[in-house]
């Protein structure tokens, strides 16, 4: 009688291969360590990839999107979830790299004024909160709240006191510059408010309000009902003239989320109000049920929105709108923004994610704009509802997201995808957290968290889900 083998692909995930992904991530990620003079920092393109490093908006190896602050943060993670110490001391080192190598106003004014290259050639982008100093505070703070080293929330104040020292005030009011998302201008308001909830400084609640009552001064009434913001001149990136985007990251829905955050310190109705009219318009361009919608990855005054075009991740897709929805209903109680919450999360599978590709969901895997952004969300969503229809989904996902990894070399792991939609067959192993393998690791242990009641350290996005 032939004996009976149950090989390895025939078992189910548990919540230790979770872990032990996550692991042999980390591992991965350590062969591009660098050490430097005052600590530690890591390649953000490995050697002999077809890749660029224009490819990505990092203008710092310390970024949090692709560089050493992210890393840092999936570090703090992986330290929580396992209880190893090695992992807080490298994440350490990368901080002591950071304030040893800190900057001053002057950057801001160098990178606003100066030629801003890559494939992104925004500026507001390129000093915003996933590229510059302010992303390497939310990291020193992570590390503050888990060490309670004073040294950490030093250098987040630093920050903060810079990033006001920064800004410049017109006849329409305070800014730092031309773009009002939350991935420039409105990014800052967000992390002066956070700052203002956790340390009670109320000069950077006021500067936060300031440069909100600025960006709420550009609403603009919608055909259909509600307002919507042009956050910024799309021409600078090719689309055409007037074009927006109704999502999160560089439109609307991440406009609302900013008004609605900033209500609940400031309880000035007009916050609110402007929260649920940017909500407003996003429902009436909406597509789909109950079972499950979608909002249009861009709109046109002329053309209207794309109905074609779909994003299913963090910045342009439900991940990111869905923050704006469970925000808005933690404030006000009103159940359509619940029920909006759980119906755009349907939406995702309902596009066919995780595992079918689609305009706007390509072979992508990270935080940003892929699949790691949706297993994070999943595992959120399970936490929050406590529903069986979420917990299918986290454990659905999570599963195509290991599948989908590289894990040839013994204790190693990572993963390749073609970040760079435009040139599929660009396809690199980035390590940073929004667009790399910190990331897809990172949204693993969210998962394992999810499963074993483990606590750890939420992405920055989360944070205003959290009773300070």
């Amino acid at each position: 009688m032939a004996k009976l083998i149950t090989p390895e692909i025939f078992q189910k995930n548990t919540a230790e291969d979770y872990l032990k992904a996550a692991i042999d991530t980390a591992e991965w990620i350590d062969t591009l360590a660098i050490k430097t003079e005052y600590g530690r920092i890591w390649q953000a393109l490995p050697e002999g990839q077809d890749g660029y490093r224009e490819d990505v908006p990092l203008f710092t190896p310390k970024s949090m999107y692709d560089g050493s602050a992210g890393i840092g943060i999936f570090f703090i993670r992986l330290y929580e979830a396992t209880g190893d110490t090695r992992w807080l001391t490298e994440a350490e080192e990368a901080a002591a790299h950071i304030i040893a190598t800190k900057v001053g106003v002057e950057w801001y004014q160098t990178t606003l004024h100066s030629e801003v290259k890559g494939i992104i050639p925004v500026p507001g982008w390129a000093v915003g909160p996933y590229n510059g100093p302010v992303g390497e505070a939310y990291f020193l703070e992570d590390l503050y709240q888990v060490t309670g080293k004073q040294e950490y929330r030093d250098y987040v104040l630093y920050v903060a006191d810079v990033l006001l020292e920064a800004a410049v005030t017109d006849e329409r009011g305070l800014h730092w510059s031309d773009q009002e998302d939350i991935t420039a201008d409105g990014g800052f308001i967000v992390f002066l408010d956070i700052l203002y909830r956790k340390t009670g400084i109320k000069k950077y609640l006021d500067t936060a309000c300031a440069a909100a009552d600025r960006i709420a001064q550009d609403a603009f009434p919608a055909p259909n009902g509600g307002k919507f913001w042009k956050l910024l001149d799309l021409s600078m990136i090719d689309f055409a003239k007037d074009t927006t985007f109704p999502n999160w990251s560089h439109g609307t829905t991440g406009t609302a989320w900013m008004f609605a955050a900033l209500y609940q310190d400031t309880k000035k109705e007009e916050y609110l109000e402007l929260a649920k009219e940017g909500l407003t318009y996003a429902m009436n361009i909406a597509v789909g049920d109950e079972t499950g919608r979608l909002i249009p990855y861009q709109d046109h005054p002329v053309t209207g929105p794309t109905y074609d075009k779909y994003y299913l991740s963090t910045c342009h897709g439900p991940v990111g709108s869905t923050l704006a929805f469970r925000e808005l209903y933690e404030i006000t109680g009103e159940k359509i923004y619940r029920n909006w919450t759980i119906e755009l999360s349907r939406g995702i599978v309902r596009a066919g994610a995780p595992e079918k590709h689609s305009w706007g969901f390509w072979n992508c895997q990270c935080q940003c704009c892929g699949t790691a952004g949706i297993l994070e969300h999943f595992a959120a969503m399970y936490e929050y509802t406590g529903e069986k229809e979420f917990y299918d989904y986290m454990i659905r996902t999570a599963d195509v997201m290991l599948s989908d990894s590289d894990h040839r070399t013994p204790g190693l792991r990572t993963w390749y995808d073609s970040w760079w939609r435009t040139i599929p067959t660009r396809v690199v192993s980035y390590p940073g957290l929004y667009v790399g393998v910190a990331g897809c690791a990172s949204s693993l242990l969210r998962t394992y968290a999810a499963l074993t009641g483990k606590k750890l350290t939420n992405l920055y996005e989360y944070h205003f889900f959290e009773k300070f």
